[in-house]
C-alpha cells in the first residue's frame, strides 16, 4: 500500500512546513559529532577496549623511527620509543649463548632522552644491552641437567637451548658449544612483540617459553611464562641485567638506588654509601663494582626498586610481580645495573608466570 501525501492549505500547514525545513537544515549543517545518539554506559572492559583503540589510532599517526642497531625493530607508545632485538637476525646485537634472545629490549627513549646503555661498538658474542635477560647466571647445581650430564653431553640453558657440558662447575662466562638451539618465533605489532620459544631439551629436561614486550604510555611491560615440558623437575633463576643510564650522565654523583625495605648492602666501594634505604653514588666509579642486597624473607610488599638521577629528575621504577631472592647490583661508569633475581621451580607439566614492569620518568612529568 502506498500512502500519498496530500497538499493542505492554511497557516498551520505553512508553519508545519517551515518547521520541517528548519529541522532538515539543522541536521544537514551540523558538524560531525554534533548529533549523537545516546549510548549505554560502558563497562570497564568496554572502556579499556576503547582506550586501546584510541591509542592504536594515535600510534598510527606517528611514523616509527629507524632502529639504532642492525637486527632490531621499533615498538612505540605516545611517550616511548623502544628498540627490541630480532631473535633470529644474523646481525642481531647479541649472538652469544649466555643471554636469551627472547624479549631483548635494547633501548628506551622518551622525547629524545635515553634511559638504557646500548653502545653501537661492542662485542656481539659477550656484550648485551638494555633489559637483557638471563636464566641461571648462578643457580645451585647450575642450569637444568648440568650436574646429571656427562662431559660432552647436553644440558639445558633456559632461554637459549641445549649446550654441551664442559668442565665442572657451570660458569656463565664460558662459551659452551651449542648442540640444539631453541626455536624462537615472534609476532610483531606497533606497540607489542610476542615471543615463543621451544626447546626439545636433553636427558629428560625440556621447556617452553613465552614472553610479551608491551609498550603502554611510559611503561615497558615484559610478561614471562615458562613451562616444564620434560620428564624431570627443575629449578631455574631468572633476572634482567638492566643496563640503566640517563643519557650521557656517567654513573656517579646524583645517581640513587632505592628499595622499599630495610637491608644491609654488601660490596659497596668508597664511591657508594648506604643512607637508610638508599644507595647513593657519591663519586664516579673508577672500575666496575659488584654489590648485593638480600631480599627480606618476611617482607610482604611489592618487589620493586627505583633508580633516579636527582639533578636531572630522570627515573626508572622497576616492579617484579613475584617475590625475589636477591638484587645483585653491577655498576661501572656507563651503567648502573640492579638485577632482581627470582627463583622458579617447576615439576613436569607445570607452568609459571612473572611480570617485570618498568616505568620511565622525567622531571617534567
Amino acid at each position: 500500500m502506498v500512502t500519498r501525501l496530500e497538499k493542505k492549505d492554511g497557516p498551520l500547514a505553512a508553519w508545519a512546513g517551515l518547521a520541517a525545513l528548519i529541522l532538515v537544515l539543522s541536521i544537514s549543517l551540523a558538524p560531525s559529532g554534533g548529533c549523537k545518539a545516546m549510548e549505554p554506559p560502558k563497562d570497564d572492559v568496554g572502556q579499556a577496549a576503547e582506550n586501546n583503540l584510541a591509542e592504536d589510532v594515535e600510534n598510527d599517526t606517528q611514523p616509527a623511527p629507524e632502529p639504532r642497531h642492525k637486527g632490531s625493530r621499533i615498538l612505540q607508545s605516545n611517550d616511548l620509543v623502544v628498540e627490541v632485538m630480532e631473535p633470529n637476525h644474523p646481525e642481531r646485537y647479541n649472538r652469544g649463548i649466555r643471554f636469551t634472545p627472547v624479549a631483548a629490549v635494547l633501548r628506551v627513549a622518551m622525547n629524545g632522552d635515553e634511559f638504557l646503555t646500548n653502545p653501537i661498538e661492542h662485542n656481539p658474542v659477550s656484550d648485551q644491552a638494555g633489559l637483557a635477560a638471563e636464566f641461571d647466571l648462578v643457580t645451585p647445581n647450575g642450569p637444568p641437567g648440568y650436574v646429571d650430564a656427562k662431559e660432552g653431553e647436553g644440558f639445558v640453558k633456559v632461554g637459549v637451548g641445549v649446550l654441551k657440558k664442559k668442565g665442572q662447575p657451570y660458569g656463565f662466562w664460558n662459551q659452551y658449544e651449542p648442540i640444539d638451539l631453541a626455536a624462537t618465533t615472534v609476532k610483531w605489532g606497533k606497540a607489542k612483540a610476542e615471543f615463543h620459544q621451544v626447546s626439545k631439551g636433553a636427558n629428560g629436561y625440556a621447556y617452553e617459553l613465552w614472553a610479551t614486550v608491551d609498550v603502554k604510555g611510559k611503561q615497558v611491560i615484559v610478561d614471562w611464562k615458562l613451562a616444564n615440558t620434560g620428564t624431570k623437575p627443575f629449578e631455574t633463576h631468572h633476572y634482567a641485567h638492566n643496563f640503566f643510564a640517563f643519557g650521557d650522565l656517567p654513573v656517579g654523583p646524583d645517581y640513587v638506588l632505592s628499595f622499599p625495605y630495610d637491608y644491609k648492602a654488601g660490596g659497596l666501594a668508597k664511591e657508594q654509601k648506604q643512607v637508610g634505604r638508599d644507595i647513593q653514588f657519591i663519586d664516579e666509579i673508577p672500575k666496575a663494582v659488584n654489590m648485593e642486597v638480600q631480599y627480606p624473607r618476611q617482607y610482604k610488599g611489592a618487589n620493586e626498586l627505583t633508580v633516579k638521577h636527582t639533578k636531572s629528575g630522570h627515573s626508572i621504577h622497576c616492579v617484579t610481580s613475584v617475590a625475589g631472592i636477591r638484587t645483585a647490583i653491577h655498576a661501572h661508569k656507563r651503567a648502573l645495573c640492579p638485577e632482581q633475581f627470582v627463583a622458579l621451580a617447576l615439576e613436569p607439566g607445570e607452568k609459571t608466570q612473572w611480570i617485570r614492569t618498568y616505568t620511565f620518568g622525567r622531571k617534567a612529568d
